[in-house]
């Protein structure tokens, strides 16, 4: 099973990229300001192609000096998933998700006009049909 786009064959990664992509402005409420320069750091090799296992660890390990005992455990299954599939003879469901293909995030797009913005890269989510 891989995912789209992330160059690391893992979906995992994927799913990571998504919670912290739903869940970014509680994990910046919960980080203190003196440590915002090594989170957007921690961000920044996230948003790269490479294997994030080595920023996931480091996220990990921050969010917990932030008194967040579960680290990034905290953050998971945020705001992914709650579509169902489509079967044949049913219309296809239509949500919004990652502009760039590299985490699995979904929200649903019926009577959402706007779409939702994805805090890691800082775009707005595509609208696509999902099969």
């Amino acid at each position: 099973m891989g995912d789209t786009g992330t160059g690391d064959g893992s979906g995992r990664a994927a799913a990571m990229r998504s919670d912290v992509c739903a869940r970014l402005d509680e994990i910046r409420d919960v980080v203190p300001a003196d440590q915002g320069p090594e989170l957007e750091e921690i961000l920044a090799s996230l948003r790269g192609g490479g294997d994030p296992a080595g920023p996931q660890a480091e996220l990990h390990r921050l969010l917990r000096r932030s008194g967040v005992a579960a680290g990034l455990r905290a953050f998971r299954g945020a705001g992914i998933g709650g579509l169902p599939a489509a079967v044949e003879g049913h219309p296809v469901v239509e949500a919004y998700v990652c502009p760039r293909e590299r985490c699995d995030r979904r929200s649903p797009a019926r009577n959402e006009p706007v779409p939702p913005l994805c805090r890691l890269y800082g775009e707005p989510l595509c609208r696509r049909g999902l099969s």
